[in-house]
């Protein structure tokens, strides 16, 4: 009677440790898949195409430089001379072009009436324009210029030409960009503007973070417990305790199928260039973002409706989900031997025989980070624009992460591995060759 008590009190207690465990599981999902639209609606907020690639924000950037200097152009006395004498050599010049062009004119002409006319339009402007004596008042034509670029209106006048040009220069070299998923964004987070949204999600998803690594470190251990208990002291398993080992073992399987079990983001954290001795900017700038589950591997493959795709997303289902259920399964129907499915062949085959399968959790994780991370390889090349030198400093970040999942499915490994020296255990001897 003694005995049963504490047999009584082992499975009770386990049963609450399942249901411990399978509550925050479903919290975790729930959770993670918050987070994962935090994270994208954040790294679209971020993009690349937004900041570093949108033509509009050079245009902003390189005005606001320009506004800056012509409002602090002021004539000195001591840049007043080089200013001057730059604007004598500019003037000088363009009189000397227009002497030379004019004569160039005047003497073209394949009759003898035509160079007579040119000859006389020559003597004409010869008697009307003196050019030397136009050239001699070069300095006061430079000191009136001087003295008209110091007029708050013709500081004006340049800002409004310089404007328009850059702006002109942008809307004819790049295209509009689509910001159509950046105002999405904004609206499902109700925000007024990119900044609020972007303090918004940064603080969501800091949050949500927390309670994910809390929720998925619960998981974890209510099922080490549970093994715990159930394994401590005792070399045999009643029936109720195997079913209750293979449900906590399938509640990893859960969480780690459900939940993302990688993030990768490459992002630019800072480009800064240099024009005219001040920076134009540019921070987190996002050009990868990527944070899938399992399963979310499996629909996009499904999804491209490629016969190569379909063919990968059937292996990855069949090997991380269908396959691992399969075999956790059989384990606890061969330990019971429910109604003799102990001598089905299918049951022994998942249960005694398909250890020499385990690799396959190898090669669903290699697919599943080849298929996600190919593209964040991108971030490791960017290293190089680090050393671009001159006026550019690039510091560029690979954000690659494990998340819940990979550590989820970790313990579910662990968990079946155990699930299965249980078996050994008790038929080791029986195990047919």
């Amino acid at each position: 009677m003694r005995q049963g008590g504490k047999e009584l009190l082992r499975t009770l207690v386990s049963v609450v440790l399942v249901l411990g465990a399978a509550i925050p599981t479903l919290a975790l999902v729930a959770e993670a898949d918050r987070l994962k639209g935090w994270q994208t609606d954040l790294a679209e907020l971020n993009d690349v195409r937004y900041g570093l690639l949108d033509a509009d924000n050079w245009v902003a950037q390189v005005t606001a430089i320009l506004d800056r200097r012509i409002d602090g152009f002021e004539l000195t006395p001591e840049s007043r001379p080089l200013i001057k004498r730059n604007i004598e050599r500019v003037l000088d010049r363009l009189l000397a072009e227009i002497d030379e062009y004019q004569r160039r004119r005047n003497q073209i002409g394949g009759s003898l009436i035509e160079r007579l006319q040119g000859a006389l339009r020559q003597g004409v402007q010869d008697l009307v324009l003196d050019f030397d004596e136009l050239r001699r008042r070069v300095p006061s034509y430079a000191e009136a210029i001087l003295e008209e670029l110091a007029q708050p209106e013709a500081k004006a006048e340049i800002k409004e030409y310089l404007k328009a040009a850059i702006s002109n220069l942008a809307g004819s070299t790049f295209s509009k960009t689509d910001r159509t998923r950046f105002d999405e964004v904004l609206a499902r987070n109700a925000c007024p503007d990119a900044g609020a949204c972007q303090a918004r999600l940064e603080s969501n998803i800091q949050e949500s973070r927390g309670r994910v690594a809390r929720q998925a470190a619960a998981v974890i251990a209510l099922v080490a417990l549970l093994f715990l208990i159930s394994l401590y002291g005792h070399r045999d398993l009643s029936q109720r305790q195997m079913l209750l080992l293979t449900l906590g073992t399938l509640i990893l399987l859960a969480g780690g199928v459900l939940t993302p079990m990688i993030g990768i983001e490459a992002r630019i954290t800072e480009l800064r260039l240099q024009l005219l001795g001040e920076p134009v900017l540019f921070r987190d700038q996002v050009l990868y973002f990527q944070s899938k589950s399992v399963l979310d591997v499996v629909r996009l493959l499904a999804e491209t409706g490629k016969a190569d795709m379909i063919l990968i997303a059937f292996l990855v289902a069949l090997f991380s989900v269908f396959f691992p259920l399969a075999k956790v399964a059989a384990s606890f129907l061969y330990y019971g031997n429910p109604r003799g499915l102990r001598e089905s062949p299918l049951v022994r085959f998942f249960a005694l025989k398909s250890g020499k399968w385990s690799m396959a959790d190898v090669l669903v994780i290699a697919l599943f980070m080849a298929f996600v991370g190919f593209r964040g390889l991108v971030s490791s090349q960017l290293s190089s624009l680090s050393q671009a030198g001159g006026n550019a400093e690039v510091l560029a970040t690979n954000g690659t992460q494990l998340q819940a999942g990979f550590f989820l499915f970790l313990a579910f490994t662990i968990a079946s591995m155990l699930v299965s020296a249980l078996l050994d255990r008790r038929f080791g001897e029986r195990h047919v060759t």
